[in-house]
């Protein structure tokens, strides 16, 4: 009867973890594949040839879960570099759009650590970002493009070039440019207004990656002033 029991007591054991291995796979596999999916860049039809096109200055996830977390440190110079490319844009009339990382997926907010949830401080503006506008935009994954909204209100304003400002360099600001050239926008990154975690040698490829793919990469002073 007792090694009936002890049996029984095995095999009960090894069920529970062989359950719980299957979970952890699982949730191993959602993972991966999650990942992949945000730092795919999306495609989409080339934008047209306009007669008049316009310019616009994105800004990318100046969101207190970046700004005020421990992996960038103190960006207050950032910052107030991210505000002058917004004041100098605004002066020259370009279109200003601002687009934040909202995770409304639980597995999502999971992967994140709590990181932009929405409703949460850290999901907020940074209270030193220079607001000018309402165009706000959500985006669940790295590329700004996957929004609709967005693709559609820069097609809206006729606009061909994009400037790019935030973080992260080797993270959505990367796959949001990717997300434009796929479309055939001009891309340029304005490399003192945009902040990242990449180490040197990391950086280096991601620059590498901006020279291939036809992204420049200017600062503040040589972008803008612009025509619009």
């Amino acid at each position: 009867m007792e090694k009936t029991q002890n049996r029984k007591g095995r095999k009960r054991l090894m069920t529970i973890l062989f359950s719980l291995l299957s979970v952890i796979v699982v949730l191993f596999a959602i993972g991966v594949i999650a990942n992949i999916y945000a730092i795919t860049p999306t495609k989409g039809e080339n934008i047209a040839s306009y007669d008049n096109p316009k310019s616009a200055l994105l800004v990318i996830d100046l969101q207190n879960d970046i700004t005020h977390g421990k992996q960038y440190g103190d960006t207050a110079g950032f910052v107030e570099s991210v505000n002058r490319a917004i004041a100098m844009a605004e002066e020259n009339g370009m279109e200003i759009l601002y687009i934040r990382t909202e995770y409304t997926n639980p597995i999502m907010q999971l992967l994140a650590g709590g990181m932009f949830k929405p409703g949460t401080d850290g999901s907020e503006f940074d209270n030193r970002l220079k607001l000018v506008n309402d165009n706000i935009f959500s985006k669940s994954i790295g590329d700004s493009f996957s929004n609709a909204a967005f693709e559609n209100y820069l097609v809206s304003k006729e606009v061909s070039s994009l400037y790019i400002v935030g973080a992260d360099a080797a993270g959505c600001v990367l796959r949001t440019a990717q997300g434009g050239r796929n479309r055939d926008y001009n891309v340029t990154i304005i490399k003192d207004a945009v902040i990242s975690a990449a180490s040197g040698s990391k950086m280096k490829q991601v620059e590498e990656q901006y020279a291939n793919i036809g992204i420049k990469a200017a600062s503040l002073h040589e972008a803008i002033p612009l025509h619009t």
